[in-house]
């Protein structure tokens, strides 16, 4: 397996990560690991709009989730804002927002107190800019969750991932169930947060 990190700070300098993952999914032989990383070196530069592009099954969400800690490396190590994935998790991730591919909600909640359970984690008041971000991608807030289209639920993960304003944006497939109009936004949306200053990193 192999893997290499996301870097976002202000030296240039690339951090490399060397991984070999376990891999313990449903389609992996019982009792034998799977190499999904290898070797993977990768360079995210500060202010940087990177995408992160490869074929199904190429170990970019796997990259992703070990990046965000998600994932435990078994070799290897990598660094975000300068600091250890691993033992400095906690502090990479309040500066990140991160949009997973698929996104589940506990059932019963409506859109806007699934936003606010989001911003009260992370001990913040995102109540503006979550007003905001739901008039541009024309989301109901008042809508429980399991009544939402696949499309409607990616804009509340998108809300999530965007409402505090992180320093970088790590998006998994976040165009996924959007019409060409809500695309266009979408990416109106993260252009401008990148000139702005935001790094943004897609797959």
């Amino acid at each position: 397996m192999r893997h290499t990190i996301l870097r976002s700070t202000t030296k240039l300098s690339p951090i490399l990560m060397k991984s070999t993952l376990a891999c313990g999914c449903a389609r992996c032989r019982p009792n034998r690991s799977r190499t999904t990383i290898v070797d993977l070196n990768l360079v995210v530069n500060k202010g940087e709009f990177f995408g992160f592009i490869g074929p199904n099954g190429a170990g970019k969400s796997t990259t992703i989730r070990t990046l965000l800690g998600l994932i435990s490396p078994t070799e290897g190590n990598a660094q975000i804002f300068g600091m250890d994935i691993v033992k400095e998790k906690q502090a990479v991730l309040k500066k990140v927002g991160y949009l997973p591919s698929e996104a589940a909600f506990y059932p019963g909640m409506k859109v806007k107190d699934v936003l606010k359970l989001s911003a009260d984690l992370r001990k913040t008041d995102c109540s503006a800019e979550a007003k905001l971000l739901c008039e541009r991608l024309q989301l109901d807030t008042a809508r429980k969750v399991e009544e939402l289209s696949f499309g409607n639920r990616k804009k509340v993960s998108i809300v999530c991932a965007l409402q505090h304003c992180p320093e970088l944006l790590i998006l998994d497939e976040p165009t996924g169930g959007l019409d060409p109009l809500m695309q266009k936004e979408f990416f109106d949306i993260l252009h401008e947060r990148n000139k702005q200053g935001t790094t943004v990193f897609l797959s």
